[in-house]
């Protein structure tokens, strides 16, 4: 799939991607940690993409976000793209690949859009 969105004054979500040394970093500081979740946390690089656009993540224990997430998994991918394009979020990578957690970025702007979430 490729980016057909392009466009100025954009965030792209895919600078907020740890280079693999920061990555490899993250992973063996985690690892080393008393809870061994914890490295898991740096398995795919979503947390890392919404505290970098969102400086938090989704609260999904929250029923009206879950309720978004519902809303944002039933909706075709390209509509998702879409809308988070008209949002100033561009979700792809160079290689034309959305970034992990790109659903995550979709809720946090639908929530922020229904007064759910304000960022400072």
């Amino acid at each position: 799939m490729s980016n057909k969105y392009t466009e100025e004054n954009l965030i792209r979500a895919a600078s907020y991607l740890p280079s693999e040394e920061e990555k490899q970093a993250l992973q063996s500081a985690a690892s080393k940690n008393a809870d061994p979740l914890s490295a898991l946390l740096y398995a795919d690089d979503r947390d890392t993409v919404l505290y970098g656009i969102f400086g938090d993540v989704p609260d999904y224990s929250n029923p009206d976000i879950e309720a978004l997430w519902d809303e944002v998994l039933d909706a075709e991918p390209e509509d998702v793209y879409e809308y988070c394009f008209r949002k100033g979020v561009d979700l792809f990578q160079d290689d034309g690949k959305p970034v992990s957690g790109w659903r995550d970025i979709a809720v946090m702007l639908k929530a922020i859009d229904k007064g759910i979430l304000e960022l400072a």
